[in-house]
């Protein structure tokens, strides 16, 4: 993969991951708020006696008594749902029974599990692009290099393979090199052909097939 393509991979699932963590930090901030405010709230069972609707927004009316006195404040619900007729656990804090609060749908939870999703699935994304990346920089940094013979050309998903013979690398097994997926068009003649490999000394099955070293390719070398 070029620099400025896995610079524009990385920066997609960065953002992707980014709102994964924002899902995550306003679904899981809202549950825990409605949690610790619920732990030390006061309760009543609420019943929704009616809904009124004004410019889109659905507020009902709910009715409930606390020691003795009647409360029916509104609820701004904002949910197409019919409500009426249902009953609602609502908290408050002691003292203000008429300020009512009630505990968060579940579309939060939805927001923390879709922001895990989010998160998850493109960690293991910016994983797999930039890891193989950094890997190859590492190999042609710290390692050797050697010139070896194609032995051929196989078709894959996506393009084609080289398959380099590894003899020559002392301490390597028999095991053909195997290219990275190679999309651009390969000369005819490259068979039997050299190409350079880089590899860790110590680590013989860490390597690097440079595909541009590649004699002949694009009728350049």
């Amino acid at each position: 993969m070029k620099k400025s393509k896995l610079i524009t991979v990385t920066a997609i699932f960065l953002a992707i991951f980014l709102t994964g963590a924002v899902f995550i930090g306003v679904g899981a901030g809202t549950i825990i708020k409605d949690k610790k405010y619920i732990k030390t709230a006061e309760s009543a069972n609420a019943l929704v006696s009616s809904v009124q609707q004004t410019d889109g927004s659905r507020k009902y009316i709910l009715w409930y008594n606390v020691d003795g006195e009647n409360f029916e404040p509104e609820y701004d619900y904002n949910e197409e749902e019919d409500y009426i007729g249902k009953d609602v656990k609502v908290y408050f804090t002691k003292g203000a029974p008429d300020k009512i609060f009630i505990e968060t749908d579940e579309k939060y939870s939805v927001f923390l599990y879709a922001g895990l999703v989010l998160a998850v699935i493109s960690a293991v994304a910016l994983g797999a692009v930039q890891i193989p990346f950094n890997l190859r920089k590492y190999i042609i940094k710290n390692g050797k290099s050697e010139l070896v013979r194609i032995e051929k050309v196989v078709d894959v998903i996506g393009g084609k393979k080289i398959l380099c013979e590894s003899k020559k690398i002392r301490g390597r097994k028999a095991e053909p090199y195997k290219s990275r997926t190679i999309k651009q068009e390969l000369p005819k003649e490259i068979v039997n052909t050299a190409v350079t490999v880089y590899y860790l000394p110590k680590h013989k099955n860490l390597y690097y097939i440079d595909t541009d070293t590649i004699k002949g390719r694009n009728g350049t070398k």
